[in-house]
């Protein structure tokens, strides 16, 4: 058998394979809706956050969104300037790192958001973890358990298995390396879905 008649062969299978290669996997993608406030005493029982302002909106208080953090209205990484990379593992365990910008005002949102649920049918406080959150206003802000050890909460949470989550979160206090007159009370729902397992490391 000739080269080219070899080549001609050989080429259609080579090309069906590539027809049945796997589909590229699909992107991950967040919805997050978050109210940044003065901290309150009462979430602070063992310690007194002072009189520290939240720098977020106008009056010390804004809403943020990317997305919405519901089925089918989450914003994939890549999409519209959102950069979204998070990990959901099968014991609970969680991170995630995302940027985008806001809905209302347009301003650039980034954050890091990690901690792991143990009880998801909790009501409340069915998990714990730590945040940090960036806007051009309010400067880089986060939990610091050394200053105040209450840490963030999860709860109730809606959806966690492999790969995805859907879960309110309330975290009493982030405060900022380099003014410590400023603290912000943190309250909403962040969802994350097509994340990693964590199994890709195995």
């Amino acid at each position: 058998m000739s080269r080219l008649l070899s080549a001609l062969v050989v080429s259609p299978l080579a090309f069906a394979a590539m027809a049945c290669s796997d589909p590229p996997p699909t992107p991950a993608a967040m919805g997050i809706s978050l109210n940044l406030s003065k901290p309150s005493k009462d979430d602070l029982p063992n310690h007194d956050p002072g009189t520290r302002s939240c720098p977020a909106g106008e009056s010390g208080a804004a809403t943020y969104i990317i997305g919405q953090p519901a089925a089918n209205k989450t914003v994939e990484n890549g999409k519209g300037g959102a950069k979204v990379e998070c990990t959901v593992r099968g014991d609970g365990t969680f991170s995630a790192e995302a940027a985008g910008y806001d809905g209302y005002t347009g301003q650039r949102i980034s954050m890091n958001i990690s901690g792991r649920i143990t009880d998801p049918k909790a009501p409340k406080a069915a998990g714990m973890g730590a945040m940090q959150f960036y806007t051009s206003i309010t400067s880089a802000m986060h939990t610091d358990a050394l200053k105040f050890p209450e840490e963030c909460s999860f709860g109730p949470v809606t959806t966690l298995k492999k790969g995805a989550i859907l879960t309110d979160i309330m975290c009493p206090i982030l405060i900022a390396d380099d003014d410590p007159s400023l603290g912000c009370k943190v309250k909403g729902t962040i969802a994350f879905e097509y994340c990693k397992t964590g199994e890709e490391e195995d």
